[in-house]
């Protein structure tokens, strides 16, 4: 459900989010060190800018579940360790500038250095920033014209040295790990109908009898002609193609991607009972190339991706973060910093 923000992201996707923020306790003086990364220094006043970033973007995403009580509840998603909102939010942000720095101090390795364009693009970036927000918005962030840009080339360059990195990696993976092949499969689904407000109405003991009389007579019908896509086109029923192997299922349910791999080539099965209705599946191909080559780029680029975590891992443990936590924790998130959208009423 949450995902940690990520240098690559790009700082510019989190500027724009800036408009309305009403700000947090907690001190903003320039040059005052929260924590070190070796011989590198992370500044209060950045923490606290990506701090406030990240607060509206959780509260959007949030607050309807937690409510007014929103930093101070316990977190209810993933492996957060953390004991409040407040303190998983503070996690997410020292992570985050934790990669952003020490993927900065490794620039020069990679030959990611920012070139003079891509500084003149960074300075337009931050100067429209400032322009395009009122002095409360950038008081509130801690922003002025010079931090932008400081943070907006820490961020780019971070993102560059990234690529760079996952661009020095060539994943030893052979076509032969990313064969796939073709399953084709049909639902008939026993979850019930939905409003356009998304209300729902479950089928009646009736209904759902007829719903499965149904499947079992396209199972049948499919089985008959030795084609699910034949078979759909003749009952007016929706057919689904997926990509699978003996490692993906392709995004189909586990049950129908494992019925598929146990079937004969071409084969079709019966139906398949599952809580969302009852399926049918038929192994179509065992070797899609055009799939097969997609899946290897795909394979690729998530190794590239496991390298760059494993580099910065790495890099972590030789570079401990040290946090100075006087500092860290006079930054707090007390209330809500965005106002709820109010009910529309009729007239």
């Amino acid at each position: 459900m949450r995902r940690k923000m990520r240098g690559a992201l790009g700082l510019f996707l989190i500027l724009c989010l800036a408009g309305g923020l009403l700000g947090c306790k907690g001190g903003k003086a320039s040059g005052t060190p929260v924590a070190r990364l070796g011989e590198e220094t992370i500044d209060l006043e950045e923490a606290v800018f990506y701090t406030r970033m990240l607060q509206e973007q959780w509260e959007l995403s949030y607050s309807d579940s937690y409510g007014e009580d929103l930093w101070q509840s316990k977190p209810m998603f993933g492996e957060s360790t953390a004991s409040t909102m407040e303190e998983a939010l503070k996690q997410d942000v020292m992570d985050t500038l934790t990669e952003i720095h020490l993927l900065c101090v490794h620039a020069k390795e990679y030959g990611a250095e920012l070139d003079k364009e891509e500084r003149k693009t960074i300075a337009r970036r931050a100067a429209a920033f400032i322009e395009d927000n009122t002095p409360a918005v950038l008081e509130a962030a801690g922003a002025t014209r010079e931090s932008v840009e400081r943070f907006l080339t820490y961020n780019e360059q971070a993102a560059k040295t990234a690529q760079a990195l996952k661009d020095s990696y060539e994943p030893d993976i052979g076509e032969d790990e990313a064969r796939v092949g073709k399953l084709t499969y049909c639902l008939f689904s026993v979850t019930g109908t939905y409003d356009v407000e998304g209300n729902q109405t479950p089928f009646t003991e009736e209904e759902l009898i007829r719903i499965r009389e149904d499947a079992e007579r396209f199972a049948l019908r499919a089985q008959e002609l030795s084609d699910i896509t034949a078979a759909g086109e003749e009952i007016s029923h929706t057919v689904i193609d997926v990509y699978f192997s003996d490692d993906t299922d392709g995004g189909a349910h586990e049950l129908v991607a494992q019925t598929a791999r146990e079937l004969p080539l071409g084969g079709i099965s019966d139906i398949i009972e599952t809580q969302e209705g009852y399926y049918i599946v038929q192994r179509v191909s065992d070797y899609e190339e055009e799939a097969s080559m997609e899946r290897l780029e795909e394979l690729k680029f998530l190794a590239r991706e496991n390298y760059c975590d494993e580099m910065l891992k790495a890099w972590g443990e030789e570079t401990p973060l040290e946090i100075i936590e006087e500092v860290w924790d006079e930054v707090r998130l007390e209330g809500l910093i965005t106002k709820p959208v109010p009910a529309q009423t009729d007239g």
